[in-house]
């Protein structure tokens, strides 16, 4: 899949030309003062120090789209956000010191919005010296935070192996902007994480498309880490992202085994309340029982 165009990413998968500018505009300015507010509850925070600090595989969700994996002894840190970006308050703690989170082996990064490319979360693991896998033209705005850190650029459906760990940078449905000259400069993305005979796959931001069918095609996948928040207003919102129940029909098209939400209950991103994704969410687990594994913020599942 061609991805790389006279010097700019587009195509089928790029959202942002889907996107009118007034449209956001009006959400801006007028619709989202009147947007239904209610009662922020902050997500539920549990310790699970004694199990991150062991030997044995797991995954942690550290909130928003923040995962800490471990396979093989390898720690690999995804889309670190331990503070907020710009402009968004924090409304759940980021569940862990720094320091718990042990050495850091690899470092993941989706895209480069501001909630998943964080430029202090990754100062902060700069010292553990990790090796950055990323996507495409990426590696030049990582190089002006860390200047020597080793990166390795991916294509969709390319892939970096290192000692029986296999990471594949796999579609999205997105689009990517840091500044005001810099719309779709660097790709985006989700990744395959295999080990051992297990798969992970995580969604990264993505809008509802047929490439969660290749990608359900290509990979076996036992584990699918999906976004649910950030869906309205929707005539928007759904161009970028999908909402709970837009992403149990990808999970469905993905032929993954469990599905494990994230991407919500941290940050109000969009005009749905803050803990509507994730009762939403429930209503679906409840009538598809033992397909989706809800994981509170700093929980450890043990694979």
């Amino acid at each position: 899949m061609k991805t790389y165009h006279n010097g700019r990413f587009g195509g089928l998968l790029d959202s942002s030309t889907e996107i009118r500018f007034s449209n956001i505009i009006r959400w801006k300015l007028l619709e989202r003062k009147s947007a239904p507010k209610r009662e922020i509850k902050p997500l539920e925070v549990i310790d699970n120090s004694e199990q991150l600090s062991g030997s044995g595989d797991f995954i942690c969700w550290l909130s928003h789209a923040s995962f800490l994996i471990q396979l093989g002894g390898r720690r690999i840190l995804i889309d670190p956000l331990f503070t907020h970006p710009p402009l968004y308050k924090r409304h759940s703690p980021f569940p862990y010191d720094i320091g718990q989170l042990g050495k850091i082996d690899y470092l993941l990064l989706s895209h480069a919005h501001y909630d998943h490319f964080d430029t202090p979360s990754i100062r902060a693991v700069a010292h553990h010296r990790p090796k950055a896998v990323v996507p495409l033209q990426m590696g030049k705005a990582l190089g002006k935070i860390l200047a020597d850190i080793a990166t390795h650029e991916l294509d969709w459906y390319e892939s970096y192996s290192e000692n029986g760990l296999t990471i594949t940078l796999v579609p999205a449905k997105h689009w990517s902007k840091r500044t005001p000259f810099d719309t779709n400069r660097i790709l985006w993305g989700g990744y395959i994480i295999e080990y051992n005979g297990l798969t992970i796959y995580f969604a990264g931001d993505s809008a509802s498309g047929e490439h969660f069918d290749d990608i359900g095609s290509r990979f076996d996948i036992d584990i699918a880490l999906m976004p649910i928040g950030a869906y309205r207003p929707e005539y928007i919102m759904k161009h970028n992202h999908i909402n709970p129940q837009e992403a149990y029909d990808a999970f469905r098209q993905l032929r993954a085994k469990t599905m494990i939400p994230m991407h919500y209950g941290t940050f109000r991103l969009s005009d749905e309340p803050i803990d509507e994704p994730l009762e939403w969410m429930e209503r679906i687990a409840s009538e598809h029982p033992g397909e989706i594994r809800f994981l509170r913020s700093g929980e450890v599942l043990e694979l």
